[in-house]
């Protein structure tokens, strides 16, 4: 039984280590995942260079597909929230 506890000890410290560099995102119908922040970081400059600038090239990908499928929930700070709006918006096409 000690052995289990001990490992569970150390499955755990992982997990709030590889989750330490994570945001996390919750979908409209609860489904959760997480991105890692340079992911996310990379993403909302595509996304905000494109909607602000009419030559850029739109952006595309599987996480901003993800990304698009976010609520923009109050819990997200700032930048989360940010990079879902602006992920909705490239995913559509649609500037501003």
């Amino acid at each position: 039984m000690a052995r289990l506890t001990r490992y569970a000890a150390r499955v755990a410290a992982l997990e709030a280590r590889y989750d330490a560099n994570r945001m996390h995102f919750r979908t409209s119908r609860g489904r959760r995942f997480s991105l890692d922040f340079g992911d996310v970081f990379h993403i909302v400059t595509d996304t905000l260079g494109w909607l602000h600038d009419p030559d850029a090239e739109q952006p595309r990908g599987p996480i901003l597909e993800l990304l698009a499928t976010a609520e923009p929930d109050k819990e997200l700070g700032l930048i989360g929230q940010t990079v879902v709006l602006a992920a909705k918006q490239a995913v559509t096409g649609v500037r501003p």
